[in-house]
């Protein structure tokens, strides 16, 4: 059956010029027209002609607010990585009202030479997926997009892995938006073993995540020389230096690479090599309780920073762990309590005592209960739950804008495909695809009429479209090939290729150099500079991935959260990385549920050879790793305001501000007070628990534990039991 072209009648397109329009239309309808003109428009050109402004436009009137639409507009196309340029009239140069504005085409499209093969693809997906949380969420959600545009199918995913990097400091976003505009900024930063903080004022260069945690690399514009900030001392907020001029990098410093740690040619391959070195160059000597957690996680992780270590760990009690910040070391060691004892450095040592000290003192003192004794069980939605995120409007027409400007080129590269069709290769519902191609269907460019006429406007073929549900690109308008990558776009999947590229899957390093070359080429501007060091999972990381490939049960001996030594066996569902943490989740035979259980927890791994057991087939994993039980316990704490972010990962609920805001109140659920300790013991003098009083007292005799190893003397423990 062949059908002819159907439009909507005269009546129809009246009332869609005179009803309100979106502003993922505007921004489209604005993008179309800036592509469609060679010698730019005028902003009164713009304002009176496009869809989206004229219906706002008054002639006789002010028209500021419009103006000022205009202005945010621009802000968020190129935010996307679209090249809006200005033109400035020759007869008025410097003139502001008669500047033109234009998107040059050849700028807009992705090179001809940027192509990916399946394979590329699917290792693209699973970089994208490494920020579903946090600030760089929406540019690799949107990066996917685009990429999805080029029409090629993946091949088969890493079997069963979910990659994670957090961005958990508040002070990220703001700075790695200042990194891509080149921005001076200013913030608090408080030095190890200082009470005060210090003003500084950087230039960002780059953001690099080393050993788990996320450093700033900048110019400090007052001593203009590099320096490294743990984003962890950043207080208070990042904000933009008016007018400041940022001090220029050296000669050979230009950042225009992707990245590339072997010949050290970027900002970020510098800060990670600094990192590198400084972690190398100290050196910590440890004592571990036989048979504890800290002898089990300590000995995984000397194993991993050592591959050659040929100690056996399992009578070995001395550890020597490399660390980068003797502070952040400190903060982790001291939540082990008694459970390690620090022989050297002397600093290192004294570090952890003062901890335990400040931990023992907070909660040796009463706290005065509520009347009743105990904490409310009612469960309220958290403070940070019902507050809706700063942007989140702009954030969802960023993405309606994405998403058609990347559907016309795959529409029109398909030739007719289905709306089933382009919904799975989308993963969209099909009643948003069908929203998405009636809005690309009646939108143009408003012409040499300025009336939006039929020539003006995309076309499909209504009959098929209307009835059987299939779409057919019939006319195109301004775009007809993929866009490029924004400079955080392409940074944000350079990252994550970088943070995948530890595992044995991904080892071909040319492979993924040559992957991060395409996506700096396909980029509008040079990538914003991030960096993430590798972080292997080591061998009982590869044993749990053969399982899962093999599709074989994994067995080994585990020490859970409360001490307990327990053999498992599991069938491995999913391999995940938070950081530079790794988890297995899985069908625990011992529990009969699913479990997830920490790689560094476990000793003696093997696949069994046993193939996987007839579980439910359908049970759902959810997104969290830990999951709320019945047995949990509420528990009252105390933290500066700031602090907050430390607690993420735990769910804080029903928050209160005390002390004029300086101070929160808020509510952990804790699966038993063995881990409480470890949390609040490795945050001394940050947070305490108020209630219940079995858990003060549960942190108490832990610090005090910990304290008595040291004695006034500080002596090895080594006649201790």
């Amino acid at each position: 059956m062949t059908s002819t072209p159907q439009h909507p009648d005269s009546t129809a397109r009246t009332v869609l010029k005179s009803q309100t329009v979106t502003a993922p239309e505007r921004l489209f309808s604005l993008v179309l027209a800036l592509v469609a003109t060679e010698s730019g428009l005028t902003k009164a050109d713009i304002l009176a002609n496009v869809q989206g402004y004229r219906q706002r436009y008054s002639s006789a009137g002010s028209n500021d607010s419009l103006e000022r639409q205009f202005e945010r507009d621009k802000d968020d196309i190129r935010e996307l990585g679209i090249p809006l340029e200005t033109i400035e009239p020759a007869d008025e140069p410097g003139s502001n009202h008669f500047l033109r504005y234009r998107i040059p085409k050849g700028l807009y499209d992705l090179p001809a030479d940027v192509t990916f093969t399946p394979d590329e693809v699917s290792l693209l997906k699973l970089a994208g997926t490494v920020w579903r949380e946090g600030s760089l969420s929406g540019e690799s959600r949107r990066a996917l997009m685009k990429l999805n545009s080029l029409g090629v199918e993946s091949s088969e995913p890493l079997l069963g892995y979910a990659p994670l990097l957090r961005t958990k400091d508040l002070s990220f976003e703001p700075l790695s938006k200042a990194l891509g505009r080149a921005q001076v900024v200013a913030f608090l930063y408080l030095k190890p073993g200082e009470m005060h903080s210090a003003r500084r004022v950087v230039t960002p260069r780059a953001l690099v995540q080393h050993e788990g945690r996320w450093h700033l690399y900048a110019t400090d514009e007052v001593v203009q020389a590099p320096r490294t900030f743990l984003l962890g001392r950043i207080v208070g907020t990042v904000a933009v230096v008016p007018n400041a001029i940022p001090t220029p990098t050296s000669a050979g410093a230009t950042e225009t690479s992707t990245g590339n740690a072997a010949n050290g040619t970027t900002d970020g391959a510098r800060a990670l090599a600094e990192l590198d070195a400084l972690w190398a160059s100290n050196t910590a000597r440890i004592v571990v309780a036989p048979g504890s957690d800290a002898e089990v996680r300590l000995g995984a992780r000397q194993t991993a920073q050592n591959p050659a270590f040929t100690v056996d760990l399992s009578t070995a009690s001395e550890r020597t762990l490399h660390f980068t910040d003797l502070n952040i070391l400190a903060d982790e060691l001291a939540g082990f309590g008694p459970e390690v004892f620090i022989e050297s450095p002397p600093a290192l040592r004294a570090a952890v005592r003062n901890r335990l000290v400040a931990a023992r003192d907070a909660h040796a003192a009463t706290f005065l209960v509520a009347p009743s004794g105990r904490l409310p069980r009612s469960r309220t939605a958290s403070l940070h739950a019902t507050t809706t995120p700063a942007g989140t409007h702009a954030r969802v027409a960023s993405d309606q804008l994405t998403l058609l400007l990347a559907l016309v080129p795959y529409l029109l590269d398909q030739g007719q495909v289905t709306v089933t069709e382009v919904a799975a290769h989308f993963g969209l519902t099909a009643e948003r695809v069908r929203a998405l191609v009636s809005l690309i269907a009646l939108s143009g460019i408003p012409g040499e009429t300025r009336q939006y006429l039929h020539g003006d406007l995309f076309d499909i073929l209504w009959d098929e479209f209307e009835t059987n549900d299939r779409i057919v690109l019939t006319h195109q308008v301004a775009i007809d090939d993929s866009p490029r990558f924004s400079a955080r776009e392409a940074a944000a999947l350079i990252a994550g290729l970088q943070y995948l590229s530890a595992l044995p899957h991904n080892a071909d390093t040319d492979a993924i150099a040559s992957l991060m070359a395409k996506l700096t080429r396909g980029a509008s501007a040079p990538p914003t500079q991030l960096a993430v060091a590798q972080r292997d999972g080591g061998t009982t990381r590869n044993i749990v991935q053969t399982a899962l490939s093999t599709g074989m049960q994994v067995e080994f001996d585990y020490l859970n959260a409360r001490g307990a030594h327990e053999h498992r066996v599991v069938d491995p569902l999913r391999l995940e990385s938070v950081d530079s943490d790794w988890y297995l989740r899985g069908w625990c035979h011992l529990r009969e549920a699913v479990r997830t259980f920490r790689l560094d927890r476990m000793s003696d791994p093997r696949v069994s050879g046993v193939r996987l057991s007839a579980h439910p087939v359908d049970v759902l994993l959810p997104d969290t790793l830990f999951q709320a039980s019945a047995d949990d316990v509420d528990v009252r704490l105390e933290l500066a305001t700031a602090a907050l972010p430390l607690l993420a990962d735990y769910r804080p609920e029903r928050s209160e501000l005390v002390d004029s805001g300086a101070r929160t109140r808020t509510t952990l659920r804790v699966a038993h007070d063995h881990a409480l300790k470890r949390l609040v013991t490795s945050l001394a003098g940050i947070v305490t628990v108020l209630e219940p009083a079995e858990s003060r007292r549960a942190v108490l005799d832990w610090a005090e534990a910990g304290l008595a190893q040291y004695g006034g003397d500080e002596q090895s423990p080594t006649s201790k039991d």
